[in-house]
This record gives structure tokens, sequence and C-alpha cells, in this order.
């Protein structure tokens, strides 16, 4: 099957999602939950293909889940593909250190990293029938991949880093600001508070003003967060913030260190992340390749038919080189 034939289009995907995507899932996904070492609980999902070419272990982004990637988790398995997602501590259906299922937090960025190590080593490697394994990230979890691609650079061939947060995006904060949420992170009764206009799950549905450009898509993972309370996930605590800020001189200063192949995605209209770390990174990987997407919004896999159809045909390339 080729990538124009797999990928559906905007107007017949609420119809595909319920009658092809969504059943063959149910019936071929096993899930289950591993214990982490600080001795949290997180879940995850397997999609075995008996004819693999390779493993893609999904890292997914800030405040997202397991079945927000179900259009993608399709395609990789059609491709060929087995398929593996976590979901990363206080998030989806995994444990929290704070309470209630809005509220994200994470006490060192480093335990993400360690947390997808582990699920690799516990759950990927015995489950995978190859020993070829592709990672897949996605914002957050493009912070997380990068750093995991540092600290153990074997693990993996090859990784696709999709808007990745080399650096998030303060909204032109000044230094002042941005040192003084750093000093406010550290006073114990902040350090799990929410972050000024940051708040619980609200239930609006916020299309267009999102990071999607496919309501159809968008609207598929607002349903989600409806039907289910865990994936309500959305304000981040001082903490969270104060890790976020401080994970991009860390990824850039042992950007070196990655020795696989990597294709960095960039989104044009993306008021997330910045692109100019993102390009600094694509330069400090020995082998990396910067593909831009003009009039593309954060979420390049939820953007038009045209830029998700290109989107897909270069990922499916560099994974099939």
């Amino acid at each position: 099957m080729t990538t124009e034939e797999l990928i559906i289009k905007d107007k017949d995907f609420a119809n595909q999602l319920e009658g092809k995507i969504l059943p063959f899932l149910k019936s071929n996904i096993k899930d289950g939950y591993f214990t982490n070492r600080d001795g949290l609980k997180q879940y995850y999902q397997i999609l075995i293909n008996s004819q693999e070419k390779g493993s893609i272990v999904i890292c997914h982004g800030y405040s997202e889940f397991t079945t927000k990637f179900s259009e993608t988790m399709y395609y990789f398995y059609e491709m060929g593909y087995s398929v593996f997602i976590v979901d990363h501590r206080g998030h989806g259906m995994s444990d929290r250190q704070v309470s209630g299922y809005s509220k994200i937090h994470v006490n060192h960025f480093e335990d993400y990293v360690e947390d997808f190590h582990e699920f690799v080593e516990k759950i990927v490697i015995p489950e995978s029938l190859t020993e070829n394994l592709l990672l897949f990230a996605h914002s957050m979890g493009g912070a997380i991949a990068s750093l995991y691609m540092e600290k153990y650079p074997n693990d993996f061939s090859k990784a696709v880093l999709t808007s990745p947060m080399i650096a998030l995006n303060t909204s032109g904060k000044s230094n002042f600001v941005v040192g003084l949420v750093k000093f406010l992170s550290h006073i114990p009764f902040l350090t799990k508070a929410y972050m000024p206009k940051q708040h619980d799950y609200d239930h609006k549905f916020k299309y267009p003003y999102c990071s999607s450009m496919s309501k159809a898509r968008y609207t598929f993972t607002y349903q989600e967060r409806e039907r289910v309370p865990e994936y309500r996930t959305d304000g981040c605590t001082y903490g969270w913030a104060r890790e976020a800020i401080n994970v991009s001189k860390k990824i850039l200063k042992n950007a070196h260190l990655i020795s696989i192949p990597v294709i960095l995605m960039q989104a044009s209209m993306d008021t997330l992340v910045l692109p100019e770390p993102q390009s600094q990174f694509a330069q400090l990987v020995p082998n990396c390749r910067l593909v831009r997407f003009d009039g593309c919004k954060h979420e390049i896999f939820n953007a038009t038919d045209d830029i998700i159809l290109d989107y897909y045909k270069m990922v499916f390339d560099f994974y099939n080189e």
C-alpha cells in the first residue's frame, strides 16, 4: 500500500476512524502497566505486526495520551511496523505525583527520560520481533527523546522528532520573569501549584484556536478527553515550568553525542516551541535533517490534507531508507 492510499482525508476521517481504525486497534492492541523505579505505574499499549520490519516507539507530548495517536499507530502498523506507546508519568492512565487529573507536574525532567528507558528495557525489547527500534517523538516528547538519545545512543537506529520542544516558547517573557519563575518553583508550597493562568480542564471546544488544523482530528481528541477523565491533563505547575525551561541548555549541550540519523520536522506557525533552538539542534547533531512545513501549526500530523500526506511520506521514506 502506498502512503497516498493509506492516509485518510479530513472529510473522511470521522467515518474511517469509527468504522476501521478504532475497531482494528481494539481487536489487536495489547495493553498493560509496568511499575517504574519510583513505584509509579505507567500505562502502555502494544501493537505487534507479525511481519515486523521494526518497532516504532512513540514518545508523546505535553498533556497528550495513548489514544490521541490511534491514527498514527494504525498507519505505522499498515506500513509494516510494530508500535509501542507509553503514557508518561502524570499523563493519561499513568500515575501522578499531584492530586487530580488536570495538573501536570514532574520533579525532574530526567524522570521522563528514565521512565522511557525502563519502558524500552522492560516492554519494547522483550516484545519486539526484531532488534530494529525506531523512535517517533512529538513536542515535549521530542525533548525527552533528545535527552534519551544523548544518554542511550545505541538503543534506537533512527529518530523522527516532530515539533520537538528543544526550547519552550515563553511568549517573550524577560529573563527576569523567567528567572523569577524558576526561583519561585523551589518554594515548597508553590512547586506543585499551578503557574499563573494555568488551570483545571475546562471542557471548552477550542478549535480553531488550538495546535491542530484538522477539525476532525481535533474533535476526536476532544471527545476522548470528554470520555475519559484521565485524559484531561491541562495546566502546568511551577515545578514543571522550571524543568521545561532548564531542559533546553541540557539538550543543546550534548546534542553532538547523538549518533543516529535524525529528521526534525519544524512547523512555521508553531506558537508553543521556538524554531531557532530546533535549527541549532539540527546543526549540532552530526546526522540530522531539518524539514520545515510552511503554513503549519504545532501538530504537523493534524494539519491539512496536503501537509499530512507530505509529512507521513517523509516519515516512512526515512524509516525505510
